[in-house]
């Protein structure tokens, strides 16, 4: 699929046709009819507006993709009538949707539906009645106040050296590469004050999870009255007023997740994106756009700068910036002088061999301890949830899996149930095995839930706070947890990657890694690069104020890449290390992936519909002679089964996939990934 760019207005006289992506699920390749612009419409369809245009046998709204004066079908409809007087949607994001739609092989109807927020869609233009508002917007709304701190050399020459491009008006990509504890922030606060003092608008990518109340405080204290926030927390009925203040330019900052790379603010001038390596800027559902990609897209469109922050960059960012297609810059120590925690690696097998069976090593356990004695805070990162990971006959050996998807049920001591984390059912701890009726039925493994236990029995006296997605049921938990850290009110924090971003703690002296083989084994070829970059974000928690600090990672695995070099926060090395790994195996950078899968409740039909779709892709491509494309599989999913559909996956590998882009699979049962992460 191939979508022209929106056409501009031609010569010779106004536009007869519009190309209107239809907002129904229409199934179509592209998403976009022609329509006849009527006589009485010449001159006021532009592009970007909406329309109500016939549908079969009904009458259906849509967004003007493109005009031109020549239609591709024979004796289109016309134009039933406007919705708008002017275009909801700049020209600019329209272009963006529709590079999406190409790069991503997504319909450009689901693309638009994701850009626009249903509150938007249906015409509802009225304030929040809720009687109180998101705690996130509470804070963007509070008066400024404090004087910026004066930059560090390093801070300054990084300022200095983008403001140049900014100057310019021209598109330019910085990779802004600074320690845990740097001054990026303080960075991209000054950055934005000269563009806003310039007239112009800037925009700040963020993952979800760091998106704090204390995050937006931050932005919202320099820039009162200007700031817009876009984020999950919100009720439908705030999404769709902060995206009406931004459409009216009521605010020239918007600060929020993935999808604000799609803010339609019409003078962008610079978007910066921190923790641009991070999975949550990928969507995980169609379209399965990565928001770092869409945003350099977007710089390139309206002339913008684009600064790409990060203490552990994606190997393939990093490569790109030493290859000096980006602009590389670097912030190699912490503000203020302080230094980077030491990291002591533990390694659990000597634990085991000195018949410590705790999830607690006995060093850790020491410097908590200690941390307490010096009533100073501690943070036990686990990135996984409940009190035992399965549960399994002792007898027969049988795990409890879930009856929907193949994986095994999370036992949740709260709840005293079984819990699947992938489709959400659940049911009762069973008192006997359902397989051969033994009694003798443990749960095994760790989550969250059972080191706080844990901890609880360890240190009677401590006050110990859990943040994960079992105790987020409201929409400001984290807010809340945060504030009782900050306040003094608890002792220790135990946690998944919710606590390893966003929170700034100056209290905390003793960061506890409990497993740092969690998510190091994953098939997936950047399981060591999540490893790297989540220690040593964990790790960039401790030592924020002026006590000293101290890190434990606990694993069974200590001569791991990831591992080594995280001891010494030592991204280069680790870097030059992975970037081989990925040129022996010609993985990203160093080629393209697009994931295919097929799902399908019949396990034989999934099997089946996959191994076709690899034969006839291989023979087009021996026949168009594009032997620099490989096809892998098909092979079974990570997770083979998933809410009762078998999945079956392939994956081709190469450069300027884009070859093959139409002979690449659609329709029912199928989905497809370009650029997998």
């Amino acid at each position: 699929m191939r979508l022209a760019p929106p056409a501009a207005e031609v010569e010779g006289g106004l536009h007869q046709v519009a190309q209107v992506v239809v907002e129904t699920r229409v199934g179509s390749t592209t998403g976009l009819f022609d329509y006849l612009i009527p006589e009485e419409l010449r001159g006021q369809v532009q592009v970007g507006q909406r329309v109500r245009v016939p549908f079969g046998k009904r009458s259906v709204p849509g967004f003007v993709y493109a005009l031109s004066n020549a239609p591709n079908v024979v004796n289109p409809k016309p134009i039933a009538a406007v919705i708008d007087a002017e275009p909801l949607l700049p020209a600019h994001i329209i272009e963006l949707a529709g590079f999406v739609a190409d790069h991503y092989l997504a319909p450009l109807d689901e693309v638009i539906r994701n850009i626009v927020p249903p509150r938007v869609r249906a015409v509802v233009r009225r304030e929040p009645k809720s009687r109180r508002r998101s705690r996130i917007l509470e804070r963007a709304d509070r008066p400024g106040g404090g004087a910026a701190p004066e930059l560090e050399p390093a801070q300054r020459a990084a300022l200095e050296r983008i403001q140049i491009a900014l100057g310019r008006r021209e598109p330019e990509v910085f990779l802004l590469h600074g320690v845990t504890g740097s001054g990026k922030t303080e960075v991209y606060l000054a950055l934005l004050e000269r563009v806003l003092n310039d007239g112009g608008q800037g925009l700040a990518l963020v993952p979800e999870i760091a998106l704090t109340p204390q995050t937006v405080e931050r932005f919202a204290a320099r820039f009162p009255g200007r700031l817009a926030v876009l984020h999950s927390s919100l009720t439908e009925a705030e999404r769709a007023a902060e995206w009406w203040r931004i459409r009216r330019g009521e605010a020239d900052l918007v600060i929020g997740p993935r999808s604000a790379v799609f803010a339609p603010l019409p003078r962008l001038r610079l978007i910066v994106i921190d923790e641009e390596e991070a999975s949550a800027f990928k969507q995980d559902r169609m379209p399965r756009y990565h928001a770092p990609t869409v945003a350099r897209e977007l710089a390139r469109k309206v002339q913008a700068v684009l600064v790409l922050g990060s203490a552990t960059p994606s190997v393939a960012t990093y490569a790109r910036a030493l290859a000096g297609n980006d602009r590389l810059l670097e912030l190699p120590h912490r503000v203020m002088g302080r230094p980077l925690p030491p990291v002591t690696i533990v390694d659990m097998r000597t634990e085991l061999q000195a018949a410590r069976f705790s999830p607690i090593s006995k060093a850790l356990h020491e410097a908590v301890a200690a941390a307490l004695e010096r009533r100073e805070q501690a943070i036990l990162f686990l990135n996984r949830r409940g009190l035992a990971t399965f549960v399994i006959c002792r007898d027969c050996g049988q795990v409890r899996q879930c009856p929907h998807c193949s994986v095994a049920f999370v036992y949740h001591g709260a709840l005293n149930r079984l819990q699947c984390h992938y489709c959400g059912t659940q049911e009762a701890l069973p008192l006997k095995c359902p397989n051969c009726g033994s009694r003798y039925i443990k749960s095994f493994g760790v989550g969250t839930e059972r080191i706080e236990q844990e901890v609880t029995t360890t240190f009677p006296g401590a006050r110990v706070l859990r943040l994960d997605r079992d105790v987020m049921k409201g929409r400001d938990a984290a807010d809340q947890v945060f504030e009782q850290m900050l306040r003094g009110e608890a002792d220790i924090l135990v946690g998944t990657q919710l606590v390893a971003k966003g929170f700034d703690l100056p209290a905390v002296t003793v960061v506890g890694v409990v497993n740092a083989d969690t998510s190091l084994h994953f098939p997936d070829y950047r399981a060591s690069e999540r490893t790297f970059s989540l220690l040593t974000q964990v790790a960039g928690r401790a030592g924020r104020g002026s006590q000293p600090a101290e890190v434990f990672i606990q694993t069974y695995t200590p001569e791991h890449p990831a591992v080594r070099h995280a001891r010494y926060h030592d991204y280069r090395g680790f870097f030059r290390e992975e970037l081989e790994l990925r040129r022996a195996y010609r993985f990203p950078p160093f080629s393209e992936l697009i994931m295919a899968t097929y799902a399908h409740r019949d396990e034989a039909k999934a099997q089946r519909e996959a191994q076709a779709f690899v034969e006839h892709l291989s023979a087009t491509i021996g026949l168009l002679k594009l032997g620099d494309i490989e096809v892998l599989g098909p092979s079974p999913a990570f997770l083979y089964r998933l809410k009762d559909e078998f999945r079956m996956e392939v994956t081709i590998r190469g450069l300027a996939l884009h070859r093959i882009a139409d002979r690449l699979p659609g329709g029912r049962g199928w989905s497809l990934d370009v650029d997998p992460m």
